[in-house]
């Protein structure tokens, strides 16, 4: 499967989405920021946060300051945020869409997600009406969930005007959730995988250190590449400058059938 860095994945409304992301829970204040940016350089465009993270300034700055230095173009990245759960309904979530794109200090947002179901499916649909009014307006550029399960994506695209185009979950070697990754398949979202490489603690460590070492790879690029032959967008995050290189270099190497299935089994053992 030839994969390069500057792959993307077109989504139902044509927007297109780098196959590869920043995840930045945790990157706050000046040092937050000058992860973000470094990154940045580095060749990432795709940032991911969030009005829970508490960091959209620190994104938004990064992206002036890389975009002031001739780093990046403002279009050429593609940034997600999220409404909280205590954000949630039309009128909450108008607030936090307001307050974001004014924390981000930007004119619009790539991405729009609620990052967690509430237990009411009128709720959830509540506040997707507030994000597809967004949408419509020209705020966002798209819209989808996270962390939802397969019978609330269902109601949501029974009800929705426009239909989530993503949904960002948690996906990891021993923990694939290979069945929702392919309804969203079916259902025409695109997957996005939090934690890919379970902040760090991967169980599944002495099979991918094997494969690793049959490519000259660590462990975390192992999972790495292993979301991307999946077809899920991986968003490790990382406060570590070396790690952002690392978190790259998956683009030299191809994971066998063979190794990509013995991964897959870890979710029975």
């Amino acid at each position: 499967m030839a994969i390069t860095r500057l792959d993307t994945y077109m989504l139902r409304n044509g927007v297109k989405i780098p196959q590869i992301g920043l995840g930045t829970f945790h990157l706050e204040d000046n040092e937050g920021e000058s992860i973000i940016y470094s990154a940045l350089k580095k060749g990432y465009r795709l940032l991911d946060t969030a009005s829970m993270y508490g960091n959209e300034e620190q994104v938004g700055s990064a992206i002036e300051r890389a975009e002031r230095d001739g780093v990046v173009k403002r279009e050429d990245v593609f940034v997600v945020t999220k409404i909280w759960r205590t954000e949630m309904g039309y009128d909450k979530a108008k607030d936090s869409v307001k307050k974001s794109l004014n924390h981000l200090g930007l004119d619009y947002i790539d991405l729009l997600l609620i990052h967690w179901p509430d237990e009411s499916d009128e709720v959830n649909l509540d506040t997707w009406k507030l994000l597809e009014k967004m949408y419509k307006k020209g705020k966002v550029k798209a819209i989808g969930v996270s962390n939802f399960n397969k019978k609330q994506i269902r109601y949501l695209m029974e009800e929705a005007e426009v239909l989530p185009m993503v949904n960002q979950y948690q996906s990891y070697p021993s923990f694939s959730q290979e069945d929702l990754k392919l309804f969203c398949d079916q259902q025409g979202l695109v997957s996005m995988a939090y934690s890919p490489i379970n902040r760090g603690q991967l169980e599944a460590f002495q099979l991918l250190e094997r494969i690793g070492k049959r490519h000259g790879k660590t462990p975390a690029q192992v999972a790495l590449r292993w979301s991307l032959q999946r077809g899920i967008i991986p968003i490790p995050k990382t406060s570590k400058i070396g790690r952002l290189d690392e978190n790259l270099d998956l683009f030299d190497f191809e994971l066998a059938y063979e190794e990509m299935e013995a991964i897959k089994k870890l979710d029975h053992e």
